[in-house]
C-alpha cells in the first residue's frame, strides 16, 4: 500500500495519496503523525481523527476513478490546534495549517487578509519559515474591475509580505494557485523552524521577477524549496508548467505542454541536487500531483508521464483553472530521503 520510498518507520515528512479502503489500515498513523488531509471534490472521510486539519476542494478528481485522499504525516506525534480560522498541526520541526475565507469580488482583499494571519500563527507558535503554500479560489482566469483575479491574488499576496517584512524576492516559498468550480479562497501550507533553501529554474526566470506584462506585483514564489534537517531532506516542487523564459509555450498542445514541464521538472530536480551538496533525488523520490483544466483531454498527459515516471499509476488527476488561461496542465510534486 505504501510506496518504496516511505514506511510509517520512516519518521519523515510524507505525503500519502491513500483510497477510502486503505485508510482503516493507518488511522493509528494518521492519529499519532498526522498533520493534515485533504481532499479534492468531496469532503475528507468522516472516519479521519476530527481533531485533524482537513479539507474538502471543489476540483474534481479526474483519475483514478475511486478518490484519493492528500495525508500528510509529520516526523513524531502531532500536536494540533485552532488560532482564529486556522486550524493547524506540529510535529516539533514543521507546522501544517490550512484556512478557508470568502473571496467575493476581493480577491485581493481576501488574500490580503488571509496572508496576514498566516504570517501572525507563524510567529506565534515558532515556525517563520514559511516552506510551501497550496491556493485554491474560484474564477483565478476571470476579469473584475479591469484586471484577472490570479493577478488581483498576486497583489494582495505580496502585500502581506510586504507588512510582514518578509522578502517579495529570493528566499520565498515553494507555492500553487490554482482555480476551483466554486468555493472560497482556500489556503494550505507547511512552515517550518529552521528556514528552507529556495531553488530556481535556469530553464525559466524567476517567478518574482517577470515582467510587468504579467500583472502589477509578481508572483511571490520559488521554484522550489529544500528543508534539511539531521540526516533527512525534503523537497517541495512548486506548480510546474509549459514555461520557458516567461513565456509560455506549445499553447493548445497538451503532450508538448506535459512535455515541456517534465523537462522542466527534469532540470529542476538536477539544480538542486547540484547546488544541495549531492542530495541525490531521482523521479521515485517524489509523490506527484497533476492538476488538468476543464475539457482537456488525459490520454496525451498519461502517455508522456507514463514515459518518465516510475509510479505514473499512482498519480491524482485534479480538474482546474491554471494560473494562464493558455496553460492546459500543471504538476507539482514533494519528495523526502535519507542519504
Amino acid at each position: 500500500m505504501f510506496p518504496a520510498m516511505v514506511t510509517p518507520t520512516d519518521g519523515m515528512l510524507a505525503v500519502l495519496y491513500l483510497r477510502q479502503a486503505e485508510l482503516p489500515a493507518v488511522l493509528d498513523l494518521i492519529g499519532e503523525r498526522g498533520l493534515g488531509a485533504v481532499a479534492f471534490g468531496a469532503a475528507p472521510p468522516a472516519t479521519l481523527p476530527p481533531s485533524l486539519p482537513q479539507l474538502g476542494i471543489a476540483m474534481p478528481q479526474r483519475l483514478p476513478a475511486e478518490p484519493l485522499v492528500e495525508i500528510w504525516l509529520g516526523v513524531s506525534r502531532a500536536t494540533r490546534g485552532r488560532t482564529g480560522a486556522i486550524d493547524w498541526a506540529c510535529d516539533g520541526l514543521h507546522l501544517f495549517g490550512s484556512l478557508q475565507t470568502e473571496a467575493g469580488a476581493d480577491i485581493r482583499g481576501a488574500t490580503g487578509r488571509a496572508y496576514d494571519a498566516l504570517f501572525q500563527l507563524l510567529e506565534r507558535h515558532g515556525y517563520p519559515h514559511l516552506v510551501r503554500v497550496w491556493n485554491y479560489f474560484p474564477g483565478i482566469n476571470r476579469e473584475e474591475s479591469g484586471l484577472e483575479r490570479y493577478r488581483q491574488f498576486n497583489i494582495g499576496r505580496q502585500e502581506a509580505f510586504l507588512r510582514a517584512n518578509r522578502p517579495v524576492s529570493g528566499a520565498l516559498p515553494a507555492a500553487c494557485a490554482l482555480g476551483t468550480h466554486a468555493g472560497p479562497l482556500v489556503v494550505y501550507f507547511v512552515a517550518a523552524r529552521i528556514p528552507a533553501f529556495p531553488i530556481e529554474n535556469p530553464r525559466q526566470l524567476s517567478a518574482y521577477r517577470y515582467p510587468p506584462a504579467y500583472g502589477p506585483r509578481s508572483p511571490s514564489f520559488s521554484r522550489a524549496t529544500l528543508l534539511r534537517w539531521a540526516n533527512r531532506t525534503a523537497v517541495f516542487i512548486s506548480g510546474t508548467a509549459s514555461i520557458l523564459g516567461h513565456e509560455s509555450v506549445h499553447p493548445g498542445d497538451a503532450a508538448a505542454q506535459t512535455r515541456e514541464t517534465l523537462m522542466n521538472l527534469t532540470v529542476l530536480v538536477e539544480t538542486l541536487n547540484r547546488e544541495s551538496g549531492g542530495a541525490g533525488f531521482g523521479w521515485k523520490d517524489f509523490r506527484y500531483k497533476v492538476y488538468v483544466r476543464p475539457g482537456c483531454p488525459l490520454e496525451p498527459i498519461q502517455c508522456e508521464l507514463a514515459a518518465m515516471l516510475p509510479v505514473a499509476d499512482d498519480v491524482p488527476f485534479v480538474e482546474a483553472e491554471i494560473c494562464r488561461r493558455e496553460l492546459l496542465v500543471e504538476i507539482e510534486a514533494f519528495g523526502s530521503r535519507t542519504p
